[in-house]
């Protein structure tokens, strides 16, 4: 008899984003595919398993549809995503799941990171914890293997270190055709359906906010990244996130797969992150030539203070000649910032923004510090009474901080957030600027739809 596994992401009043164990609130209406449920899909459909997916998210469906589209499925395994922003309803819900359907119900995600023994004792309902979504962990568990388990912490388990990834690790194509009828979307795509992908995992660097750091990094083979790439343009694909988190490094590897994507031409285009103290021209070359469009690079700060004590390794000096070298080779560039760390004051933040708005990029999203479970950032919180422990709930679009810097109440940050994304997005210049940098009317559509939403809920919450 053919096993289910039903790959679940619960409802939500609000469009949240959970995977890659980084969770937030759209800042606008943007979403993009699950890459955890997605590369797990892959795992489960090589071992033989049947799959169903319910994304409640992106579909909008109401709990009480989404619970019965669950029990529907008639799943022997649910692998469901949760996060941090949204945990309130997702264990509630989760809850139901399980007792309606009897199955296992497995989770990934960022809430899980710091104590996952711990979250799995005060939330019995739940089966086990994933915390490196590329194993095949979860799929070896389920078809009764008994060896000692490195991703996978079980109900019941005692505690244990963390373990980091490492090597190169290839994964079967990934479970996209569930993904692709759905309506995905992101500002930065040009053309649709699109797609969640990745050729690193984790990151080599350790900024003190990302969890990403503490994961380790694998790379996967070149042919295992292009054989997913060519099944993605078979099933009409037209766009991918690249959700590495530092494209380029470490840059043998990445050169290799870049030239294999060129001399294949799939025709795909895609964005991705990378590093100011990573790109070059060369580089930026090659990603052209594969198809990438635009580059998102984390600014953070116009602090050097905050660049030093959080690890960044760079400062704004690396910033604007990565800027400058990106417009040189006309790539697209969106610029990420985090306000409220604990150093953080008024002057600083003004400095920010002053410093967002000289910069020549396409884009900016102006976040929240959170003290995310598993970062340095967190420990640092902790230990200076800027959070307390039993913090769980917490969202890096800023809608809702919860950090108090040394300099500013957490309340404080939205009405700076809000000034922040007003004063970059509202210039006449830049918004010239944009309208030249559009290439498709679906992209028109996006960026004016994206637009609209970015506006209304930075003013009206």
């Amino acid at each position: 008899m053919t096993r289910r596994a039903l790959l679940l992401v619960p409802p939500s009043d609000d469009v949240v984003i959970r995977d890659y164990y980084c969770s937030k609130t759209s800042q606008a209406r943007y979403l993009h595919p699950p890459l955890d449920l997605a590369i797990q899909g892959g795992w489960l459909r090589d071992a033989g398993w049947s799959l169903e997916l319910v994304d409640a998210t992106v579909d909008r469906l109401a709990p009480e549809v989404a619970l019965a589209r669950a029990v529907d499925a008639r799943p022997d395994l649910v692998l469901a995503l949760a996060g941090a922003v949204s945990w309130e309803g997702d264990g509630a819900f989760l809850e139901q799941v399980a007792r309606r359907t009897g199955a296992p119900v497995y989770a990934s995600g960022d809430l899980f990171m710091e104590d996952p023994a711990g979250m799995l004792e005060r939330h019995p309902f739940l089966a086990g914890v994933l915390t490196d979504f590329t194993s095949d962990e979860l799929v070896r568990h389920a078809s009764g293997d008994e060896l000692e388990y490195d991703a996978l912490v079980l109900a019941r388990s005692a505690p244990r270190p963390f373990q980091r990834t490492r090597g190169s690790r290839p994964i079967p194509v990934p479970a996209h055709d569930l993904f692709v009828d759905h309506d995905y979307r992101y500002p930065f795509a040009r053309r649709y359906p699109m797609a969640g992908v990745y050729v690193a995992y984790g990151c080599p660097y350790t900024c003190s906010f990302c969890i990403t750091g503490e994961l380790g990094t694998s790379v996967r083979p070149v042919d295992n990244v292009v054989a997913e790439w060519r099944r993605l343009a078979e099933l009409g694909v037209r766009e991918l996130f690249v959700q590495d988190q530092c494209f380029g490094q470490p840059r043998r590897p990445f050169d290799e797969v870049l030239d294999a994507l060129i001399e294949a031409d799939l025709g795909l285009g895609w964005w991705t992150f990378s590093r100011v103290d990573v790109i070059d021209a060369e580089l930026l070359r090659k990603m052209r030539r594969a198809g990438c469009h635009t580059l998102i690079l984390g600014v953070e700060s116009a602090s050097e203070e905050i660049l030093a004590n959080h690890r960044k390794g760079y400062g704004t000096d690396l910033v604007t000649r990565a800027f400058a070298l990106c417009e040189a080779e006309g790539m697209r560039t969106a610029a990420t910032f985090i306000l409220g760390l604990p150093e953080e004051t008024p002057a600083s933040i003004q400095r920010t923004i002053d410093f967002a708005c000289s910069l020549p990029a396409d884009y900016a999203s102006f976040n929240v510090a959170v003290p995310r479970a598993g970062t340095r950032l967190r420990e640092q919180a902790l230990a200076d009474g800027l959070v307390e422990r039993d913090v769980e709930i917490m969202d890096q679009s800023g809608f809702e901080p919860v950090l108090d810097t040394r300099g500013l109440r957490a309340e404080e940050l939205v009405r700076w957030r809000r000034r922040a994304v007003l004063s970059f997005y509202l210039r006449p210049r830049y918004l010239w600027r944009r309208l030249r940098h559009v290439r498709t009317g679906a992209e028109l559509r996006s960026q004016l739809r994206e637009a609209w939403m970015l506006l209304r809920n930075v003013t009206l919450r």
